[in-house]
């Protein structure tokens, strides 16, 4: 598990309201306030089209991502610089075999069924889909 103080080095979506900063954890809130808002899950910042998701090939090939939306060239920057952490970066506990970055021209909110699982995202018009490897 990473845990970092410093919110500039870890998305917006995996810090806390204290600044205390878990890259394998989405924090609940924060991805919620993403999509309610429709703001950057990386830089925190208002949304623009097209929206990227980036995850793990089976969330791509589920449709359903942990991660939520980010600017493309935050997505790619987050890949960039996070993925070479190795485990625990953007929301994923283990380190993908693939990760996989989509584009889309929108998403819903995909609620838990049960208490204490998290949210997830579905893009509902994919544009593109790019795989990526570590």
């Amino acid at each position: 598990m990473t845990v970092s103080a410093d919110p500039h080095t870890a998305p917006f979506a995996c810090r806390d309201d204290d600044g205390v900063v878990d890259h394998s954890v989405v924090v609940r809130r924060r991805a919620i306030q993403c999509a309610l808002s429709r703001i950057c899950g990386v830089c925190g910042q208002t949304l623009s089209r097209p929206i990227a998701f980036l995850g793990p090939e089976d969330e791509a090939l589920d449709g359903l991502f942990t991660f939520p939306p980010a600017h493309v060239e935050c997505a790619e920057d987050a890949l960039e610089r996070f993925v070479a952490f190795g485990d625990g970066v953007l929301g994923q506990r283990e380190a993908p075999r693939r990760w996989v970055l989509v584009t889309t021209a929108g998403f819903d909110l995909v609620r838990p069924a049960h208490r204490g699982e998290p949210v997830r995202f579905r893009p509902n018009s994919v544009l593109t889909t790019t795989a990526r490897w570590p």
